[in-house]
């Protein structure tokens, strides 16, 4: 009889030992074998231990030979490496501040405040120190006061004046300076060759990709290199300078802490003795972050690869924009003839950080519209618009039942509004997203047994904040079909009439009003009078139902009630999404939840508007 071959083609321990004893009963001598009470089942243990061992073994180095594999995050690097892609490094929290000096004799006409200024900031029980990057000059405003302004500040601690740092020489012969250090800001590296300690000469730049450089241009490149560290090499005279082997190579960088000390606010110093020194703060400290993840790496780096480092389409734009700066949750860019008015050659860049920062900061944006500007073809020049945002009027009807839970309507109402602000965090608060109610509705569902059933009605809300007293013509786009009512008519009264948009109250010539569409296309000024609301002017502007076009004619207002005109419009399909270059956010206090009980038949109704 012949034996049977065995392939190993199990992975785990016990199917494998499983089939080395199937092997073996095949043989004649191992017939009648017994291997469960034998000193053959300790054989067959280690037999089928080593094969595990090896399987194992060869299963891993398998998977860290590709990108999408690898879990090990040295592996992840390496295969980023090798498409040009620089994991990002810790990122420095920045602060702007106004530095005012108050000295005693001073007669001249400004005073420097020196590179790598230390400033203290205490926040949330830690003290952290912030240092500036370049001098600044504190000019005399009043005797012996000096003030300084836009003076910026980042978070870390300068690594000693110049630090030497081990380096190798390849046997290619291109020098290599590792970083010890893995807490580094690359953006703050500086490198020195042959320089004195004392001296700032002799500084090489880094340069991103070797595209116009020369053989003795001074500029050192980047590369990750293991356990979240670095290494500095250099051009090998063919694309810059070569320090030579016996020229003393120094660093100096900053170590910082990430994302820990964004929102400092409070700065002091005391960098000049016996000076009173006082610091402003004209925008808290933000855009701090940790290290690249393994994720972000593994989704980034092709992409890298892909744009080249040059934005061309508006793709381009937002990957390199989310890649540069880590605090950036969303990117919009479009071109500019979409802008109101329209402006041909740019390209519109709209961010959004989060909830709390929808304004973004004059600094933050053109640090923005500056990291962009060489990126850019020639002849499009990168502005900043800040954010818009659309958000929902929601109002939830939902049955519960008390036999299949023991929370309250108060409770169960909780709940609904924290799985709307789920489902808000995880598929909305970004460009381009879109709200589907059948999806909210099943979700609300299965948060507790009590919800028997639920219904959604959704009108979503552009907030408008106007110039008081001043004569403006905004449009607002919906950018979807709207539910067009039928035409107007004075006689049959505003009771059952459904307009296809409404605004909140505004005041104009000491009257309190709001506008809403006619039906026939128009939009009219109406009395806020619950009782005998009056049509002041039947002719404010148009609404086109197809696309959800709203324009308004010499709009004027003295004054209107909250922050901002609330413009709501009932859309015609279930599913809502937001305009181009606006940001969808779902608001607690927009939402209204209505509890019915059903109990044998009787039902009880409660509502709740946060």
């Amino acid at each position: 009889m012949a034996s049977i071959k065995t392939p190993i083609t199990e992975l785990d321990f016990d199917s494998i030992k499983t089939q080395l004893r199937t092997y073996l009963r095949t043989q004649t001598q191992f017939k009648d074998y017994n291997f469960e009470g034998s000193n053959l089942s300790v054989m067959l243990d280690v037999l089928a231990f080593n094969s595990f061992q090896n399987n194992f073994y060869t299963n891993m180095a398998l998977n860290e030979m590709f990108l999408d594999s690898a879990v090990l995050k040295n592996s992840i690097v390496s295969h980023a490496k090798e498409l040009n892609y620089i994991p990002r490094s810790r990122k420095s929290a920045k602060a702007v501040v106004q530095v005012t000096i108050s000295t005693v004799d001073e007669t001249a006409s400004t005073i420097a405040i020196p590179t790598y200024t230390n400033f203290s900031s205490s926040y949330q029980g830690e003290l952290y120190n912030f240092v500036t990057n370049q001098t600044y000059v504190a000019r005399r405003t009043a005797p012996n006061v000096y003030v300084a302004d836009n003076v910026e500040l980042f978070e870390g601690q300068m690594l000693s004046s110049f630090t030497r740092e081990g380096f190798i020489v390849d046997a290619d012969g291109i020098l290599r300076v590792q970083l010890t250090n893995n807490e580094v800001d690359t953006d703050s590296i500086v490198v020195f060759v042959d320089a004195e300690a004392t001296e700032d000469q002799n500084v090489f730049t880094r340069a991103n990709t070797i595209f116009g450089v020369k053989p003795d241009d001074k500029v050192f490149y980047l590369e990750p290199y293991l356990d979240d560290r670095y290494a500095i090499y250099f051009g090998k005279n063919e694309f810059g300078l070569q320090p030579e082997e016996f020229e003393d190579v120094r660093v100096r960088y900053r170590i910082c802490s990430g994302a820990e000390p964004n929102g400092a606010n409070t700065f002091a110093s005391n960098f000049i003795e016996g000076a009173t020194i006082s610091v402003l703060t004209i925008s808290a400290a933000s855009g701090g972050a940790e290290r690249e993840s393994m994720e972000s790496i593994r989704y980034f780096a092709p992409k890298a690869l892909q744009i080249q480092e040059r934005a061309v389409t508006t793709k381009d734009y937002e990957v390199l924009l989310q890649q540069a700066f880590p605090e950036i949750t969303a990117v919009s860019a479009y071109g500019g003839e979409e802008l109101d008015p329209p402006q041909f050659g740019k390209v519109a860049i709209s961010v959004y950080l989060n909830e709390q920062t929808q304004i973004i900061s004059t600094t933050l944006a053109n640090s923005y519209v500056e990291y962009l500007k060489d990126k850019s073809p020639l002849g499009i020049e990168p502005i900043f618009v800040q954010t818009k945002f659309v958000y929902a009027d929601m109002e939830v009807d939902a049955v519960y039942s008390s036999k299949n839970t023991e929370k309250s309507a108060a409770q169960l109402e909780q709940i609904i509004r924290t799985t709307i602000q789920t489902y808000s965090d995880d598929n909305l608060e970004n460009f381009n997203t879109t709200l589907r109610k059948s999806k909210l509705s099943s979700l609300i569902d299965q948060s507790d047994d009590g919800i028997q059933s639920n219904s959604i009605t959704l009108m979503p809300i552009i907030e408008y904040v106007p110039l008081l007293n001043f004569v403006q013509n905004p449009t607002f786009k919906f950018e979807a079909e709207l539910l067009k009512p039928y035409p107007f008519r004075s006689s049959n009264g505003f009771s059952d009439y459904k307009p296809a948009f409404k605004t909140s109250s505004f005041d104009v010539d000491g009257a309190c009003l709001y506008l809403q569409d006619d039906g026939l296309g128009k939009v009219m000024s109406v009395t806020d009078d619950p009782t005998n609301p009056q049509v002041i002017n039947p002719n404010v502007g148009t609404i086109n139902y197809k696309t959800g076009e709203i324009k308004l004619t010499n709009f004027i207002t003295e004054g209107f009630t909250g922050n901002a005109i609330k413009i709501m419009a009932r859309v015609k399909k279930s599913d809502f999404r937001a305009p181009n270059g606006r940001v969808f956010i779902i608001r607690d206090n927009d939402v209204r939840v209505n509890m019915t009980l059903e109990e044998r038949g009787a039902t009880t109704t409660s509502s709740s508007t946060a």
